[in-house]
């Protein structure tokens, strides 16, 4: 007996290693699909892990931002107190500022950000620490409280003057001698130079008083080392500065300004950063879906229109079948799967017409034999 269907089951069980097969077919569909998520989430995981880094640099300007109010915070109470421990605690704030600005200027640099920004500020802050330095240098010899530095002094003669009999209350000095008291302590109350010039004044007119009269020369030394004292105060605090906007005190304001102007620039600079870095998660999240989906489409639109296309011939060439023996084309048919099936058909096709041709030849044999009879 004629069999047709040994060789197409052999085909059959190899359909596994061609491309063109369903399998095959919804392997890569599965395969695009992975590969699509796996490229966004990589690249979800660089991107986000970037911009977490960038996030925490700003959240580290904030921090310096805050060290630098503590800063400001500890001088103004130095400023208003003149008590070392405020100088101690801006010296331990400022080394963490400085700290936290190396870590910024090395984390930074992976960026391409521009490292002037950081050096610029690093620069400042030095100047700012010295400045302050020399404020309270200078507050400590102007006196940090009214028995210390050049008050102290001043305070100190003041009652080794007030002893004296060319101070006394019977004495031609004594008016002068309240007089230059009074405008001393007018004068560091409000650091009006008229209250100053007013003291000097009145202090070389008792200079002159006792130099002319037959005074004391201990008298005449200590009023000159009261003189020179005074001179010596007036001279620090208009150095240190008379305003807020004067001297060393207008100097470090400024600077002061500076360093807040520059870590304000500096964060600036980096919000496009961060803004870009958020745009470009976006831009390549949507790429990558974009693309996967497209060419899953693709596949899916191909794979479709295979399907459709070989179905359409299989209808057709049952159809025709029925009235000749036609055979089908597998090429034509792009599913390995078809192509076997096609095969087969064929092969029917072929074992239908050779028995019917054999039938023909038996029922003409059998009508020869018949008429022979």
């Amino acid at each position: 007996m004629y069999c047709f269907n040994q060789r197409p089951l052999l085909h059959i069980g190899t359909l596994a290693m061609k491309f063109d097969s369903f399998k095959s077919r919804l392997v890569l569909m599965t395969l695009i699909c992975v590969i699509g998520m796996s490229i966004l989430v990589g690249s979800q995981h660089y991107f986000t892990q970037r911009l977490i880094e960038l996030n925490q640099q700003r959240d580290l300007l904030l921090r310096m931002g805050q060290d630098l109010l503590q800063m400001r915070r500890h001088e103004k109470d130095f400023l208003l107190r003149y008590q070392q421990v405020y100088f101690d605690k801006f010296s331990d704030r400022a080394d963490v500022f400085s700290e936290r600005l190396n870590r910024l200027s090395m984390h930074i640099q992976e960026y391409n950000f521009s490292q002037d920004n950081t050096d610029d500020l690093a620069v400042s802050l030095n100047e700012y620490q010295t400045l302050f330095h020399q404020v309270v240098m200078l507050q400590s010899t102007i006196g940090l409280d009214q028995n210390t530095g050049l008050i102290g002094q001043l305070k100190e003669t003041e009652q080794r003057m007030a002893q004296m009999a060319e101070f006394s209350t019977a004495s031609q000095n004594y008016d002068r001698f309240v007089s230059v008291r009074l405008a001393l302590r007018d004068f560091l109350l409000t650091r009006d130079t008229y209250f100053s010039s007013k003291a000097s004044q009145e202090v070389a007119t008792i200079l002159a008083s006792l130099s002319s009269s037959s005074s004391s020369t201990n008298s005449l030394q200590m009023t000159t080392a009261y003189n020179n004292t005074l001179s010596a105060l007036i001279a620090s605090m208009e150095s240190m500065g008379l305003t807020h906007n004067d001297g060393l005190r207008g100097r470090f304001r400024r600077q002061a300004h500076l360093v807040e102007s520059q870590l304000s620039d500096i964060d600036k600079a980096l919000q496009p950063m961060i803004k870009a870095q958020e745009s470009r998660v976006q831009v390549y999240s949507v790429s990558i879906a974009v693309l996967t989906s497209i060419v899953f489409i693709l596949v899916l639109i191909k794979s479709f229109a295979t399907f459709h296309r070989a179905f359409a011939n299989f209808v057709m060439f049952f159809y025709r079948c029925k009235r000749q023996y036609q055979r089908i084309d597998p090429k034509k048919l792009g599913f390995a799967e078809f192509k076997s099936l096609a095969e087969l058909a064929n092969e029917m096709v072929e074992s239908r017409k050779h028995i019917e041709e054999r039938l023909a030849l038996v029922e003409a044999e059998l009508a020869q034999t018949s008429q022979q009879k």
